[in-house]
Formats: structure tokens, sequence, C-alpha cells
């Protein structure tokens, strides 16, 4: 058994981490994907060539053969139409896994364009050329437009098209960081689409899979149209373009909440003017990467939390031998659940759960509460094995021995769903391991209100809750430091 998890490219490679954060490299986790995608509105600001000069102008070349072959187009299935429909098909490359990017639970499947979201989206993009748009940018604001291309198929569609560039990425970084370290890292032939490229192979993949260097800033978190108020907010401030979306697309100061996309898209798609207005704003504010130091997410901090606050507050773990194998399975997710306690309300572990004063997304929790048992029960050369399904969605855990199994909820005050999560979602997730038992942990970042006192009231009325269901309280509301008290 490993004695950690959220194992790093540099970790693995044995080099600083100091040196990635320096040259502006992602220093991915090979076990665990990161919720981020490659933003192609970011690939002109990059301060790496590869993506700057090759990558921006590769993309761009791509999209204006397809623009140039839909304005030839005369009908749909016309020998032009053809044309851009087969550059349009971006099938999943075999080996991409390994920028170890992904929001689904199964990041490496079903992330390419299948003929029908090629032949879909096709038809949405001969509008915009048919609206006198020339722009080829036009195609990196899909997601706006088009249900079912999110971030993941995004991301693809860019590493598709510019992968004879991430390529050469790769051969410089590898070689910078052998003459660097002096070190040689051993690498294999990975066949990528039509290319070869000779890449380190990661041991913690499920399938054969390289590693796959990226810099950090052409990635994002989550695509500009996923927060659609932040559109309102820079139209709002930037003098160049506001009197532009006043005069074509003033819907965008109307919207009030995330979700009202339909509001600018419906407008954007009546005139070239009022599209290529909202591609200029979307180009403004897309040129912000997601900050991968400060890491307000917690997409990555709480794999060097985990190792320093398992390292430095040890925990020896003993499970009574006489007891079931089930009932030593749950002693020992009930002493990790006690020192995550202790850990988070006395040694100031609470502190990471915020940014800014605002606390940071329930995953974050999830994976370091995840990474901490992990590294607990690895100390203790325990064969109890935590598990997680780590997609980018909630983190499940389950903690087993043979066939035996208990399983553990995380969940953030603050989520509005945490009362129907201990009805609903933990029974399911037992039911789905076939557990006996089950963990529910709440942790108080602010928001409470009345959903401890209607939890405990719910496990009141309930044998089976009481007896197989645990409820656990952790505060982590911010405390002020010693000096201050």
């Amino acid at each position: 058994m490993s004695h950690r998890i959220g194992v790093s490219i540099a970790d693995h490679f044995g080099v600083s981490e100091e040196w990635f954060d320096k040259e502006g490299i992602f220093n991915a986790n090979l076990d665990i994907d990161a919720p981020l995608f490659i933003d192609p509105f970011l690939l002109p600001e990059s301060k790496h060539a590869e993506f700057s000069g090759c990558g921006f102008e590769t993309y761009e070349e791509h999209f204006g053969k397809i623009h140039g072959l839909l304005r030839l187009s005369e009908n749909v299935g016309d020998k032009a139409w053809k044309g851009a429909l087969k550059q349009f098909q971006f099938s999943e490359a075999k080996g991409l896994s390994g920028t170890c990017l992904g929001y689904s639970k199964n990041s490496t499947k079903g992330n390419g364009f299948g003929k029908k979201l090629s032949a879909r989206a096709l038809v949405w993009a001969k509008q915009v050329v048919d609206l006198g748009v020339k722009d080829p940018e036009m195609f990196s604001s899909m997601s706006l437009f088009e249900d079912g291309i999110g971030p993941d198929r995004i991301s693809d569609m860019v590493a598709n098209i510019t992968l004879p560039c991430i390529i050469q990425f790769n051969n410089r970084i590898y070689s910078e960081i052998e003459e660097e370290f002096g070190k040689k890292i051993p690498r294999q032939s990975f066949n990528l689409k039509s290319l070869v490229a000779e890449l380190a192979s990661n041991p913690y993949s499920n399938i054969p899979a390289p590693i796959i260097l990226l810099p950090r800033d052409i990635l994002k978190h989550l695509p500009i149209v996923d927060d659609a108020l932040k559109l309102s907010d820079v139209a709002l401030h930037n003098e160049q373009l506001r009197d532009r979306v006043n005069q074509h697309i003033s819907e965008i100061f109307k919207i009030r909440t995330k979700k009202e996309k339909d509001f600018i898209r419906n407008r954007a798609m009546e005139s070239s003017a009022a599209f290529q207005t909202l591609l200029d704003l979307l180009k403004i504010i897309e040129k912000e990467p997601y900050d991968t130091l400060k890491d307000p997410q917690g997409l990555l901090q709480w794999r060097s939390l985990a190792e320093k606050f398992s390292g430095v507050y040890k925990l020896e773990i003993k499970p009574d031998a006489t007891k079931s194998r089930i009932a030593q399975i749950d002693e020992v997710c009930l002493q990790i659940i006690e020192q995550f306690r202790h850990l988070v309300e006395n040694c100031r572990l609470s502190q990471s759960f915020y940014v800014d004063g605002a606390p940071r997304h329930e995953r974050f929790a999830q994976l370091l509460f995840y990474a901490i048992a992990f590294s607990y029960c690895a100390a203790n050369d325990l064969d109890i094995s935590p598990e997680a399904d780590a997609g980018a969605g909630p983190v499940d855990f389950k903690f087993s021995r043979g066939s035996d199994r208990v399983v553990v909820e995380i969940k953030l005050s603050t989520n509005g769903k945490v009362v129907e999560g201990y009805e609903k979602q933990l029974k399911a997730y037992m039911a789905a391991e076939k557990a006996t038992i089950g963990h529910y942990v709440v942790i108080n970042v602010g928001r409470m209100g009345t959903k401890w006192d209607r939890l405990r009231g719910i496990a009141r009325k309930s044998k089976n809750f009481q007896r197989d269901r645990g409820l656990h309280l952790i505060d982590g509301t911010p405390r002020a430091s010693a000096s201050k008290l």
C-alpha cells in the first residue's frame, strides 16, 4: 500500500515543486485528475511559445479551414459541408488522459466529438458564418451556444488540434528538467493519434498512459459561460466594449443569475456585430487562467496539507482483534474521523477551508479527509484500505477489508442538500457498496441554520439511522490565532 495519495509529477520525478512553480508548469496529481481544462482563449496569452505561437496558430489555422469551407457550403451535405464536418470530428485521442485533467468520474472516456454532436455544432457554426462573422475564434465560444459541449470536450478538442505543439513543449521541458537536476527521466514511446512521443509513463493510471506536461497559464477551472454574471460585470466596467454591448447585446446587463445564458446567446445570434461584441467580451474575460498557486477552489492544496498534518500529528491505530472484521473497520473509521475533528478544531486545519474569507468547495474537504485517512492507514500498516471515487463531483469514500465495507460522506454546512444527503444519498451509497455501516460527517463552515437540528431529529426518529448511520459534526468555523485572543 502506498503511503499517501496525491502524488504529484514533481514528487514522482524526484524534483522540486518550486522549479515547476518558477517555470509555470502545472504540477498535476498523477492519481487524481484535477477539474481543469485547456481554454482556447488562453493560448495566445501563454508565456510559452509552444502555445502562444505554435498552439494558437495551429488552432486558428484549423478553424480557419472549417470557416472557409462553411462559407463555400450552400447546403447541408454538399462537398464543402462534408469537408468541414470531417475537420470538425475530434475523436478521443488515446493517451491524452496523461494530462491528468478531467471533470467526469470517467474522465478519460467520452470527451470526443461524436458524429451527431459534430453535425449539430456545425449547423450552429454555419449560422454564425452566415451572419458574416469572420473571426475563427468564434469556435472557442461553442460551449455557450451548444448544450453537451462542456469543458472536457473543449479541452480534448484543443489538445487534439494542438498535439504537435504539446509534444514540442514536453520535449523541451523534459530536457530542461534533466539538465537542471542532472537526472535521466525514464521514457518510452507513446502513440498519440498519428504522432509518436517519448514520454514518462504514469504508474498510477489504470490504463497505459504517459505523463503529459502542460503550462499553468492555459488552464481554467470553469468556462466563463458557467458564470454569466461575470459577463455583465466586465461589460459594465470596460470602456471599450460598454457602448458596443449597449448597442448590440444589452441583454447582458439584464442577467441576474449565473444560469441565464439564453438572454445573451439568443441576442448574439441576431447579427454579426452582436456576435462579435460577445466574442470580444469573452476574449477579455478569459485572459485569466486558474491560479494554481493560490488555489482558491482547493483543487491541489489538499495534497500538501494532508502530508503535513498527518506527519506532524501522529495517530496510533490498533483495532481490537477480538472484534468482528466489520467492527474493526468501523473502529478504524471512527478513530480517523475523531482525529480529523481534532486537526480541524484544535490544530488550525480549519484555516485551510477558506480563501479570502470565503469557504472553499466541498470537494476540497472531501479530498483532504481522504488523503489524511489514507496516510494514517498506511502509517499503521493496516490492511484496511480507504478508497475514493474521486471524479470531479462529490468524493465518495469507503473503508474496506475483503468484502466488508464502511462508507463515509463528508458534507459542508454550506451544501443546500446536506439534510437530504443524510436521508437519501448515504443510503444509496451504502446500498451500492453493499455496506452495512455508514458515517455522515458535517463540517460547519457557516450557513448552518437549522440543518444540524434537522439531521439530529431524523437520526432520533429511526433506530436504523442510530445504529447504522453515524452522524458527526465538526466545527470548521474560523478561529482567531492565540495572539489575538
